[in-house]
């Protein structure tokens, strides 16, 4: 046989196997089984009492392209497991969880529902974690329109501020983490929808939330709640905003802290190392209001000291300065005008340290996790004398400019 019947003959036989795996009964069951399957992007979270409440912003894949919209599904069981199970039902298909990328915390939802969450599903331990105001439920149905909206998809925004932005972010598996380490404290950066209409409400609304944080407590979510159950009519849902922190201790949410305080975390317990910073400067007698700069990098830490009952929190801030105001500044005595920026950022970023640390007194949380910090390095004086009330904070903060 010559070698060109041989590469006929061997081409015809590849082609045969080709057409049989395309067709086998098995790659069409693959992809009925495909088509069954229900993708959730985003998870809620609320209650944890006698019921417990899922919703899930889900895509169903269909043969047809184009047809994969973003819906929302609410379910409600006695335990974890129950509603999850009840997803399945409700939609009619095996709902997919390994590729939910957040899971939102609504304010009555149980801190140990996150821990089965994690045990009982196929929810990802590096997956994204976010708090509602008020019910869950109400902001992935809020987020879900404006997604259909904007093309924006899942968590980008989250994982962006874990990135880009000064905001303290955190995981299913670092909140849980956190919460059970000596501090017994996590927290969850807050999302709220901003409408068409918050410049008429939005501050009286934002101000309740900030007390909630002031004041230890959860008043500022639950009156939150009470303005979540729906958008008004002619409301248009005009972006996100990722500004505060959700405190959580053993029991549950503790309280919310307004954007100085949530700064003032993210500094010292999140690794963020990129954002802007704006500082009021005081030069040659007159105080010149924000002049910012982008924080190109930062290293924190906090040492501690059992024999003086001493907490101190190191930040070295690389931030480079830009804008007219700091080319003003610099165009007329470059020396005077660097010491100048440096005492100004440097006041600016303690005093939302300091501002973390009056609303963690107030709250009854230790998000900066100084706890923490005493137990691995003194073990046996956090057993017997240590108490985060007592202990004296000092700060070091150096910048950099660049």
């Amino acid at each position: 046989m010559t070698k060109r019947k041989k590469l006929l003959i061997y081409k015809a036989l590849l082609f045969l196997f080709a057409f049989f795996i395309a067709f086998m009964p098995s790659t069409s069951l693959r992809n009925k089984e495909v088509n069954s399957r229900v993708i959730v992007g985003i998870l809620g979270l609320d209650g944890g009492g006698e019921k417990v409440r899922l919703t899930a912003q889900y895509v169903m894949p269909t043969e047809a392209q184009g047809s994969t919209g973003k819906d929302t599904v609410t379910v409600e069981g006695e335990t974890l497991d129950e509603a999850a199970e009840a997803l399945n039902t409700a939609l009619g298909r095996r709902v997919e969880l390994g590729h939910c990328s957040m899971v939102i915390v609504g304010k009555d939802a149980k801190p140990e529902l996150l821990g089965s969450l994690m045990t009982a599903t196929d929810v990802a331990a590096d997956v994204w974690m976010a708090a509602a105001d008020g019910k869950a439920e109400d902001l992935i149905a809020d987020l879900t329109d404006f997604m259909s909206k904007t093309g924006a998809t899942d968590a980008n925004f989250i994982a962006y501020s874990a990135r880009k932005a000064h905001i303290a972010t955190n995981t299913l598996l670092g909140f849980l983490s956190d919460l059970g380490s000596a501090s017994k404290t996590a927290y969850l950066p807050l999302v709220e929808m901003q409408s068409g209409k918050a410049s008429e409400s939005g501050d009286s609304s934002s101000g309740g939330s900030s007390g909630g944080g002031k004041g230890g407590d959860s008043s500022g979510g639950g009156s939150g709640e009470e303005g979540k159950g729906g958008s008004s009519e002619g409301e248009q849902k005009t972006g996100m905003k990722v500004e505060k922190l959700a405190m959580y201790g053993e029991n549950g949410r503790v309280g919310i802290f307004d954007s100085t305080s949530a700064r003032g975390v993210a500094w010292v317990s999140a690794p963020v190392e990129k954002g802007t910073v704006c500082a009021d400067v005081e030069y040659e007698g007159k105080t010149i209001k924000g002049v910012c700069g982008r924080l190109l990098k930062k290293h924190a830490s906090v040492k501690i000291d059992e024999k003086t009952g001493t907490a101190t929190v190191k930040i070295k801030a690389f931030i480079e300065p830009h804008g007219d105001k700091f080319n003003t500044l610099f165009a007329t005595n470059s020396k005077k005008a660097n010491d100048a920026l440096i005492a100004g950022y440097k006041k600016k970023i303690q005093g939302e340290v300091e501002s973390a640390v009056g609303s963690s007194l107030a709250a009854t949380a230790d998000p900066l996790f100084i706890g923490r910090e005493f137990y691995r390095h003194s073990p046996d004086y956090f057993k017997s004398e240590y108490d985060y009330y007592s202990v004296k904070i000092k700060y070091d903060i150096e910048i950099a400019l660049k």
